[in-house]
């Protein structure tokens, strides 16, 4: 991700932190990250490392210590939401376990190692070099690999299509992006993961893969 495309996408998603913050500490999970952590705990996830790579507030990865996880490493472009991580971690008692930095994971040569787990969630659909993406993350994950990413059904490509046409149109500063995703599913199967867990909210698809 250029310099330009990242700055745009800190002030985009550090506008909403506290209000995800907030929509956290008041409701939980959303529906597709509950479906996240059924999928991730289908194995023991006990003393498990865990890599969220976009991460927003934390939600995600906190509620896998809550689970019993051994500890975290939040990564987020947008740095309020790191921000807001950071007073979330602090706030469940975990800042000791949960690790939180600034940045565009793929530029972060050699910075994040192995982690026995890694989530994506509703971060492919952010991101434009999406194969890089995956190459790095899968590299670097050593069992658990779960992700969410958009629906492929008429509605939902219509409605994503619709929004990447508006913000190139308007030049808006921040865009989301559409991927082929059978394609993203088979290179995650090609690196030797296997999905063991999927579903679907009505915007998203969530799919769990484990390393054979």
């Amino acid at each position: 991700m250029d310099c330009c495309a990242a700055e745009a996408t800190n002030r985009f998603f550090s506008r909403w932190s506290c209000t995800y913050r907030k929509r956290f500490r008041k409701k939980g999970l959303e529906k597709g990250q509950k479906y996240l952590v059924e999928g991730i705990t289908k194995s023991p996830i006990t003393a498990k490392t865990i890599l969220e790579n976009g991460c927003g507030v934390g939600a995600l990865h906190l509620n896998l210590l809550q689970r019993g996880a051994a500890s975290s490493v939040g990564i987020d472009i947008a740095e309020g939401m790191i921000n807001e991580a950071r007073k979330l971690a602090q706030e469940l008692g975990f800042e000791s376990k949960a690790r939180y930095d600034v940045g565009d994971y793929v530029a972060m040569n050699g910075e994040i190692g192995l982690s026995d787990i890694t989530v994506l969630d509703k971060v492919v659909c952010c991101y434009e070099d999406v194969n890089a993406l995956l190459q790095k993350s899968i590299a670097n994950t050593g069992e658990t690999y779960a992700l969410s990413f958009p629906n492929s059904n008429p509605m939902i490509k219509f409605f994503f299509k619709t929004q990447i046409f508006i913000s190139k149109l308007l030049r808006f500063s921040f865009r989301p992006y559409w991927h082929d995703w059978e394609q993203m599913c088979e290179v995650i199967q090609s690196n030797r993961f296997r999905e063991i867990y999927g579903n679907n909210t009505i915007v998203w698809s969530i799919r769990v893969y484990r390393k054979q």
